[in-house]
């Protein structure tokens, strides 16, 4: 027996090596922007006046490239509420999302469009810190009404984005946003539903939103830091790549 073993260990060790740099991932290029940006094809942006600042963004960039995020789509109202977006019925008064232009909610225009991503930043013009229980409860329901809607959409939530110093003032709502960020990744763990952090490189060294990224000195976005919220598309793109779950 002892020497049946000893035939056979040369061959043992060279599979255990053979695994060993079989299982070590090879480094994956660099995909181009353009690669990278047709990830988007088919996909719907979700939110507030902030979305919409990204859409004119995206509009001004395709003057001079008109395949800039060429395939994507926006359904944005200033000051929609995520509640208002987790709601199946219109609300009697205040903001509705609109499409084709007919009042809809969220869950029937994602039925109608029947995207292939939903990618969804909202919860500011609730001051969706000041209750985070039931903002993730209402983003929980977003998710809920997509799968019943419109199953083959996968739903992309982004964080927060920040706020300055002088927004945020006495009341701390930037930790308030960050306490309601946290809890929101949380839930998209629990439901595997994809969260883009966007918020991290807008922020100053104390946590604030650098007022050199925004145009209002308040809450909303520059062309530098809509270009950041651009930057982490794409990164997120190639990590899809690089983890081989897309290929452009």
């Amino acid at each position: 027996m002892k020497k049946h073993w000893k035939c056979w260990l040369p061959l043992v060790l060279l599979l255990v090596l053979l695994q060993g740099a079989l299982g070590e991932e090879l480094p994956r290029e660099q995909l181009t922007q353009e690669q990278l940006m047709s990830f988007y094809d088919n996909s719907v942006f979700v939110g507030d006046s902030i979305t919409r600042q990204l859409n004119s963004y995206m509009k001004t960039q395709r003057k001079k490239d008109s395949g800039y995020f060429a395939g994507v789509k926006f359904v944005a109202a200033q000051s929609l509420s995520l509640y208002r977006a987790s709601r199946n019925s219109l609300a009697k008064s205040g903001v509705n999302l609109t499409y084709q232009g007919t009042e809809m909610p969220l869950c029937r225009i994602l039925e109608k469009m029947k995207p292939r991503r939903a990618m969804v930043l909202l919860g500011l013009n609730d001051y969706v810190g000041e209750n985070i229980e039931q903002g993730v409860h209402n983003a929980k329901r977003i998710v809920e009404l997509n799968q019943r809607y419109s199953p083959e959409t996968e739903i992309i939530f982004f964080s927060l984005t920040p706020v300055t110093k002088r927004f945020s003032g006495r009341k701390h709502y930037q930790q308030l946003w960050d306490e309601y960020n946290a809890a929101l990744e949380k839930m998209c763990r629990e439901e595997q539903v994809p969260f883009i952090d966007i918020a991290t490189r807008l922020k100053d060294e104390e946590g604030f939103l650098y007022t050199q990224y925004s145009s209002d000195g308040r809450c909303h976005l520059n062309a530098k830091g809509l270009k950041l919220w651009v930057d982490a598309l794409l990164e997120y793109a190639q990590a899809q790549y690089d983890q081989g779950l897309w290929k452009p």
